[in-house]
């Protein structure tokens, strides 16, 4: 009797810590997903605090890093991962390498993309790969957060970190009818000047989600 009282209660405590893990998970998504109910205005408090944001950001500049990614398909149960690394220098070039589940670096510098794998290189331009192009175009402009400039591609929204929680959480849908063929939105987390995620919904189901890790930077070289 006192066995099945306490595989009981374990199975409780078991229970109660799931809930709260996806409570927590769902009450992420929900804070993610809520930006976009503030739109940030030229000249407005939010445009302020993105300016603010963004100097943080400039700060930090150059910036190393290491990647992991989840590409969300909804043909697929489990995501595919992939790791690597990421150096981004104060000029916006950018360095990108993934290490696995296969080796291929990026370069992207004054403009031009670069793709190595296998020992070959080639050139990508924006009208061969624009969804690819496009990524690590923007990514690079991520750390300047030119309000500006992103209003030159996108609708721009903002939590800051007093009203989403601990992180501040900006959103992004596209204007650009080339990049809403494939981006529906996105959303970037971060804090203390760092991006930690970046998320990227393309019409439909399937999504892509970015994490940063900067203090384990030097374990991917």
């Amino acid at each position: 009797m006192s066995d099945l009282i306490e595989w009981r209660a374990r199975k409780s405590v078991v229970l109660a810590k799931v809930l709260g893990f996806c409570l927590c998970v769902w009450s992420c998504v929900g804070v993610a997903q809520g930006v976009f109910d503030h739109p940030v205005q030229a000249g407005s408090a939010e445009a302020e605090s993105l300016d603010v944001i963004a100097d943080e950001l400039r700060q930090n500049l150059p910036v190393s890093g290491a990647i992991k990614q989840q590409k969300h398909l909804a043909i697929l149960r489990e995501p595919m991962v992939s790791k690597g690394a990421f150096t981004l220098a104060a000029d916006g070039d950018l360095q990108w390498r993934i290490t696995e589940p296969f080796a291929v670096a990026y370069s992207m510098a004054a403009g031009e993309l670069t793709r190595e794998m296998d020992g070959k290189s080639e050139t990508i331009t924006a009208s061969a790969e624009p969804a690819l192009y496009g990524f690590f175009q923007l990514f690079g402009r991520l750390f300047d957060l030119s309000l500006q400039d992103l209003n030159s591609y996108f609708s721009v929204y903002l939590l800051t970190a007093a009203e989403a929680g601990e992180h501040w959480v900006i959103g992004l849908t596209p204007q650009d009818s080339r990049l809403q063929k494939v981006l529906s939105h996105i959303v970037v987390q971060g804090e203390d000047g760092m991006i930690d995620q970046v998320t990227l919904t393309e019409p439909g189901e399937d999504y892509t989600v970015l994490y940063f890790s900067y203090a384990a930077a030097d374990e991917t070289e």
